[in-house]
């Protein structure tokens, strides 16, 4: 008998919001397979995002192995300036999941998954995530597959691509009557995006099928304070307890959604629901740039104007990087999402951090961090500031020398202020780094609650329950308490780098729609 497997990504879910809302009986089908199954929650990475921590699941390695951090990366000009570019496929210096099953003469479907575009060609089906629907038809493999997409009746195509016009209303200040339609548009995106996954497998199945609903990670950026318990919406009223029932109403149907996958998967399906990270409250807002500003690390240029509304406008997104004097300034944050700090590497024009003084910069601004305190209370705000192992080897490797853990688990900002740390008026939804992991199937077993597992430990997880011998060089392991009796990991070689250089540039266009959409989902406050 063939072993098919089933992931289902639900981008940004949590049990801290799942379990009451499986006790409120708003999940019926998610509950039965919590209890007819495997629970566990799921590690993220070192900084809980989006596109490290797809990447890490899909390939059983970390951010330091697979070179993707964040969305964006920096690079540096002769004159010491900084600008960014948009990782894509071809910067993850690791091997997927769906390749490897494809070396094992199996095949694959990868769907909605950040940095896949331009579409990797694989056996199987790809269409990326995060890419414009104008351009969807660079992240879909085969080719023809955007034409058969596109002639669907029962959905729209664009619904499958990012930065559609009504998402741009999702700024500071939307509108209360606008709030129904925008959540909306979340139902009918995931929507899209079952019955492109249910079609597929009824098509032409694939043994390997993952697909990512991103719709609750949207959701819980804008309304998280509307769904948990514990958080504080705003004054009571009709607009409130509307707003809370449309929420709800999402994940009902987001239950619908997962009762749909896992019907056209079929009994003999292997299924894993899991998250690329969790989600919390965040009560703060922590102006890094400006933190590294009063330690002498950058400098502001006379064009930066202090930050009076708490988040990053669509003209700032644009020119946050100008507001930098680059000839006067050895470290930055380049975007809040990175939750980073680079040090602006000498290139040989005196502009910068020597490599004989990298490591004494680095140790001196860690322990500057930790030992920062917020002015009103008293307490740290850094609960860590994680050195990069790599920068041992390469100090040019685009990737950030310190990563910072929050104390309230938000993301940075990167604008100017007069103050490190000011209190948000409402608390706003923010990652965590424990995801959630739900084991149900055939090789899974019953009613069991594990202790904390991994996302580097889903790669292996997969390939063994595909028969698939797992490459000693990955990270991860295999959760065998997670599966019955007697399954264990066949080990196999090493995994291949598949860097493609084949295909064009990222577009402007592109870079700057991911942007907006990195604003418009809270992550450039």
């Amino acid at each position: 008998m063939t072993n098919r497997v089933l992931m289902i990504g639900l981008d940004g879910a949590t049990f801290r919001l799942l379990r009451p809302l499986c006790e409120m009986g708003v999940l019926p089908f998610l509950a039965s397979m919590m209890r007819g199954g495997v629970v566990a929650d799921l590690m993220s990475t070192n900084n809980p995002l989006t596109p490290p921590a797809w990447t890490s699941m899909t390939t059983g390695r970390s951010p330091e192995v697979h070179g993707i951090y964040d969305f964006l990366r920096p690079a540096y000009l002769d004159d010491g300036s900084v600008y960014l570019k948009v990782n894509d496929r071809r910067d993850n210096r690791a091997e997927t999941i769906f390749s490897i099953a494809n070396r094992n003469k199996l095949r694959a479907t990868a769907l909605n998954f950040y940095g896949h575009s331009p579409a990797p060609q694989i056996d199987g089906y790809v269409v990326s995530g995060f890419v414009p629907w104008k351009h969807l038809r660079h992240g879909m493999h085969p080719p023809e597959l955007f034409d058969k997409l596109k002639a669907s009746k029962n959905f729209d195509y664009r619904d499958l691509g990012m930065d559609i016009g009504e998402e741009k209303k999702c700024i500071t200040g939307i509108k209360a009557d606008e709030h129904a339609d925008w959540i909306e548009l979340q139902n009918v995106r995931d929507a899209a995006w079952t019955e492109v996954t249910c079609r597929m497998m009824q098509d032409d199945r694939t043994e390997l099928t993952a697909v990512v609903l991103d719709g609750p990670d949207k959701l819980q950026h804008l309304f998280y304070r509307y769904v948990d318990p514990d958080c504080y919406p705003g004054a009571p009223g009709p607009e409130t307890e509307a707003l809370k029932t449309l929420c709800i109403d999402f994940y009902r149907r987001m239950d619908g959604n997962i009762r749909r996958l896992v019907a056209a998967a079929g009994p003999d399906t292997n299924v894993l629901v899991t998250s690329d990270h969790g989600f919390g409250p965040t009560t703060e807002i922590v102006y890094i740039n400006e933190w590294l500003s009063q330690n002498g690390y950058l400098v502001w240029s006379k064009n930066s104007v202090a930050d009076t509304k708490g988040s990053l406008t669509a003209d700032k997104i644009k020119d946050h990087l100008g507001m930098i004097d680059w000839r006067k300034s050895v470290a930055f944050c380049p975007t809040p999402s990175s939750n980073g700090i680079y040090l602006k590497p000498d290139m040989g024009n005196g502009i910068g951090v020597k490599p004989d003084d990298y490591l004494e910069t680095v140790l001196t601004m860690r322990k500057q961090l930790l030992d920062f305190r917020d002015p009103r209370d008293g307490k740290p705000v850094f609960l860590d500031a994680t050195l990069n192992k790599l920068r041992g080897k390469s100090f040019v490797e685009p990737c950030p020398d310190i990563t910072l853990k929050l104390r309230d688990g938000g993301f940075v900002s990167i604008l100017a202020q007069d103050q490190v740390v000011v209190q948000r008026e409402l608390a706003d939804g923010t990652h965590n780094p424990a995801g959630i992991f739900v084991g149900f199937g055939p090789m899974f077993r019953s009613g069991v609650s594990l202790d904390a597992l991994n996302i580097l430990d889903m790669a292996p997880l997969m390939l063994t329950l595909l028969g698939v011998p797992v490459p000693r060089d990955l990270e991860g392991r295999l959760p065998t308490e997670a599966l019955d009796d007697g399954i264990s990991a066949t080990t196999g070689g090493f995994t291949m780098a598949t860097v493609d250089t084949d295909h064009e540039e990222v577009s402007e266009e592109d870079r700057e729609a991911l942007l907006r959409q990195m604003k418009q989902l809270g992550y450039m406050d």
